[in-house]
């Protein structure tokens, strides 16, 4: 039921490169901002390096009481993190991930993203990409990707916290919105407890919004929110709306509503900006007001196919938290291509935010 209150090393394994950098999304736009990175590109025996430009960084203070907090990670994630190629016939879809449980275990992915398909109220969500073309998926319901995240995280309590983007791919039904609304809330707290969820209403406190309870009290400290999941709602229009009366509350919300860079929402706190050479200024922003950033590294296949590592240079130096590819470690054979966070446990201290005393042990090493 809806509750209505309460990898820098910078790895790259390439067979060549060049082509440009991709801008997919309409949702997206970012520069290369933030500590230096290294991208090194590997061309049969050869190796050349280069860095990356960087610009003044938001502070790096420790926090007042000297715990590192959400922010100030940096971490591997994956795009469309159930998804199955369907064939070769469109370039675009033609990528395969691990199951979710093995993303976690051998690849080091905390960030996943799930598209979610209402049946109808009480029914069983399903998750896959494209009504009718791709629907292949290592996991064909919302429950059964939360249950695989979570037998995961059961036998890993001190993990990071996941983050998790749920984009609801069925078209909006102003009639039955909140009904669907409540059957996503009560299935994700069908396998999730609330007790081992990053709440809005955690981050909100006391204060008018999120916002500004965001702006006062910042993130929970990563140990305090070790073993949990932190859920985004992807969308950024009448599903937003509606789950968050207006655009007005997230009161009682299990998800944190998607701001997509705008700043001044009243529930702003984090943001997709898929683009980290086109979204470089709102990244900088979103990320200098101590706001959770996604953005990726490669799209589309555009990158992998051309052994461009620019993009993903670019999202490394941006400080986005955290960074979505199709191909996670190792590299595979398709494209000699692959995408990490470099010296990571496999996560690592944000390049922007984290203090200088901070370690990647310190973030995660389970």
């Amino acid at each position: 039921m809806i509750r209505l209150a309460p990898l820098c090393w910078f790895v790259w394994t390439m067979a060549a490169c060049g082509g440009p950098a991709a801008t997919t999304d309409a949702s997206t736009t970012a520069a290369e901002t933030g500590a230096t990175t290294t991208g090194t590109t590997t061309t049969g025996d050869a190796t050349s390096t280069t860095d990356a430009p960087t610009t003044d960084a938001p502070t790096t203070d420790m926090e007042p009481d000297g715990r590192l907090r959400l922010h100030q990670l940096q971490a591997l994630g994956t795009h469309n993190s159930y998804h199955l190629s369907p064939g070769t016939l469109v370039k675009e879809w033609d990528y395969t991930h691990l199951p979710l449980d093995q993303q976690l275990e051998q690849q080091g992915a905390r960030k996943f993203e799930l598209d979610i398909w209402f049946r109808g109220a009480g029914e069983p969500i399903d998750v896959y990409h494209i009504d009718l073309l791709d629907t292949s998926s290592t996991c064909a319901t919302l429950v059964d990707c939360l249950m695989t995240l979570k037998t995961w995280s059961d036998g890993h309590l001190m993990h990071h916290p996941l983050y998790v983007m749920l984009e609801v791919k069925s078209a909006f039904d102003p009639a039955g919105a909140q009904e669907l609304l409540s059957t996503l809330e009560s299935q994700i707290l069908s396998i999730w407890p609330e007790d081992r969820l990053v709440l809005p209403d955690d981050v909100q406190g006391g204060a008018a919004n999120l916002r500004d309870g965001l702006a006062a009290g910042g993130w929970p400290a990563i140990d305090d929110a070790r073993g949990k999941l932190l859920l985004v709602l992807h969308d950024g229009g009448k599903w937003r709306d509606a789950y968050t009366a207006g655009g007005t509350s997230t009161a009682g919300r299990l998800l944190f509503p998607d701001a997509f860079g705008d700043l001044t929402l009243p529930f702003a706190a984090v943001h997709s900006l898929n683009d980290p050479v086109g979204d470089a200024a709102r990244i900088d922003a979103a990320v200098a007001a101590g706001h959770i950033v996604r953005t990726r590294a490669d799209a589309d296949n555009i990158e992998p196919s051309a052994g461009d590592t620019s993009r993903g240079a670019a999202a490394l130096a941006s400080g986005a938290h955290f960074i979505s590819t199709d191909y996670p470690p190792p590299k595979g054979d398709k494209y000699d291509y692959v995408f990490v966070i470099p010296d990571g446990t496999p996560s690592r201290c944000n390049p922007r935010t984290a203090p200088p005393e901070c370690t990647p042990a310190a973030i995660e090493a389970l």
